[in-house]
């Protein structure tokens, strides 16, 4: 049995290997981490340090590219043709978001064929939408999720299903990278963003050697270890 699971955690470390994760819940954790941007001037009315809410004003003409300084790979732009008052707002530990529709996350320098998952939720009363009736976005990027819609925040099914006890309703939407930098707008009303997940790779799992008498397979999505007979998942623990 101990082989066994030594065999599951080397599934697990072989899944991961190519990945790279930003979770805005354990980065950025402090406003000190981040860089605003050069078209950005701090809300101070609308801020509250206390609370770890700072909002952003920004200049209109120029995109304005905000990011955590030390993920500068991960790029939350921001970009109108006139002024525009609390365009984004950075909750430091918790996620980003997005003011008003056509904010544009831009991933730098992905693979072809980098899985990216973004998990993220409409910013307040008006569904958000990532669908492109022009076809022009994503750029480098091919859709995977069949729906780009995230319900609006309700706050009456606040901690049921999918929905927060803020009442905002998380939802994991999928593409995968043609290469080079992709960019993902939202043409709706805003969204909130607290993880990305870039270049997960499951056919990784096809370089682990395993004994004759254990089977690996994809049931689903999720990794299946058969063991004499009996189903276990990546972590060990038998299916039932």
């Amino acid at each position: 049995m101990k082989k066994f699971f030594l065999f599951a955690a080397a599934i697990v470390a072989a899944m991961t290997v190519n990945a790279k994760v930003i979770d805005l819940t354990t980065v950025g954790t402090t406003i000190d981490e981040w860089t605003t941007g050069a078209q950005a001037s701090l809300n101070a009315g609308e801020s509250d340090a206390d609370k770890g809410k700072f909002v952003y004003d920004i200049k209109g003409g120029d995109a304005n590219d905000a990011f955590i300084t030390e993920e500068e790979d991960f790029v939350f732009q921001t970009k109108n043709t006139s002024d525009k008052t609390k365009a984004f707002v950075i909750y430091p530990g918790k996620c980003f978001e997005f003011g008003g529709k056509n904010g544009i996350l831009i991933i730098k320098n992905t693979e072809y064929g980098d899985v990216i998952k973004l998990t993220v939720a409409a910013k307040g009363g008006t569904a958000a939408n990532f669908k492109d009736d022009a076809e022009v976005y994503p750029k480098n990027a091919v859709v995977v999720s069949e729906d780009l819609t995230l319900p609006a925040k309700d706050k009456t099914k606040a901690e049921t299903g999918d929905y927060d006890k803020e009442g905002y309703c998380w939802k994991v939407l999928e593409f995968k990278s043609e290469g080079d930098d992709v960019e993902i707008k939202e043409f709706a009303a805003g969204y909130r963003i607290s993880r990305i997940q870039v270049g997960e790779d499951e056919t990784a799992v096809d370089n682990v050697t395993a004994s004759a008498k254990t089977i690996k397979t994809i049931e689903n999505g999720q990794v299946v270890i058969i063991k004499n007979g009996v189903k276990y998942n990546a972590l060990g623990t038998e299916i039932r």
